[in-house]
């Protein structure tokens, strides 16, 4: 078991680290043929095999990820299904079964009962019921090569670790697809990124008690690890240091204040009443009005005053030649 893990771990860093592997590539994990369980060529279980991976292929752009089929009868009768991850697009999702469903050929001829896993999809078949039934076994854990290094920070890590999943869990539970991502900030490292996972043919709280098992994995295959992945068949969940999910984009920001209505016209509305303008038309006007009538009345008095100054200087003038002509005469 040590050297599977240890092999399981190797693979996992040079799969999802090297820089060969294109972004249109899909990063293979681990695959499990079940023992005793083949069929022979003359049998009607290959035809039936291929049409259900077949059907698969072509509903693999449902929007929700998740797709089941079964085709034929009796002891030949092939269950099938298959799960993207809840980030996905669909036409993602099915560039990954497709793959997944040329490779579990070749990995897995002749047999009746097989699985799958990219770092995208999960892909399985058998010759018994898979439906709404939640199962651990096969089981695989990939642990990021790297370690965490000081305890202190180690200890600090898994405490951060343990609170994300325990909310991503609750999500997802919750959730029509039960798939839930997230980060959350630490103190040894900025964030850990992390994705769960249950297929929607199980029940909430048995989608609960699958990821609650993984979480308790994560200390067999990843104690000090940067990183892991933990599958099964009903569940999985994984974890980073680094954002390996399609984040949702950023909302829209948020709606700019409406401009103010332009003030209407004064013209009558179809009841005959005024507008509401014109009542600010009829505030601007009356004081503009008594301006102006002030204006006017302070020009006329100081019209007038002034004419009466001049005629009472005039009358005063006309005296004094009066007084003037009375003087001369009596000399």
């Amino acid at each position: 078991m040590d050297y599977f893990l240890i092999w399981l771990s190797v693979s996992y860093s040079v799969i999802l680290y090297s820089p060969l592997i294109s972004a249109q590539q899909f990063a293979y994990h681990y695959h499990k043929c079940t023992d005793n369980s083949t069929y022979t060529a003359n049998s009607s279980y290959p035809s039936n095999l291929n049409a259900t991976l077949s059907s698969l292929y072509e509903n693999a752009f449902r929007s929700d990820g998740f797709g089941s089929i079964s085709v034929g009868k009796n002891s030949d009768r092939v269950f099938a299904l298959f799960q993207c991850r809840g980030d996905d697009s669909p036409e993602s999702c099915r560039g990954c079964i497709k793959t997944a469903r040329e490779d579990i050929e070749i990995r897995c001829p002749n047999y009746k009962e097989a699985i799958i896993w990219y770092d995208r999809c999960m892909l399985r078949y058998s010759n018994r019921s898979i439906f709404s039934v939640t199962e651990e076994s096969p089981k695989a854990w990939l642990g990021n090569p790297y370690d965490i290094g000081n305890p202190i920070d180690q200890n600090q890590f898994n405490s951060n670790l343990v609170g994300l999943m325990s909310q991503l869990i609750s999500r997802a539970e919750s959730s029509s697809n039960f798939f839930a991502m997230g980060y959350k900030n630490g103190t040894a490292y900025d964030r850990i990124f992390g994705t769960v996972q249950c297929t929607p043919d199980i029940s909430p709280s048995e989608c609960r008690m699958c990821l609650s098992g993984r979480v308790s994995d994560i200390g067999i295959c990843c104690s000090g690890k940067l990183g892991g992945n933990v599958l099964t068949p009903s569940c999985s969940i994984r974890f980073e240091t680094y954002p390996f999910y399609t984040a949702p984009p950023d909302p829209p920001p948020p709606a700019s204040s409406p401009s103010p209505p332009t003030p209407p016209t004064t013209s009558l509305n179809p009841s005959g009443e005024r507008k509401a303008s014109s009542r600010t038309i009829l505030y601007i006007s009356v004081p503009t009005s008594a301006f102006v009538v002030l204006f006017f009345s302070i020009c006329y008095y100081c019209y007038v005053h002034k004419k009466a100054k001049k005629e009472n200087s005039a009358m005063k003038g006309g005296n004094g030649i009066e007084n003037m002509e009375r003087n001369l005469s009596s000399i």
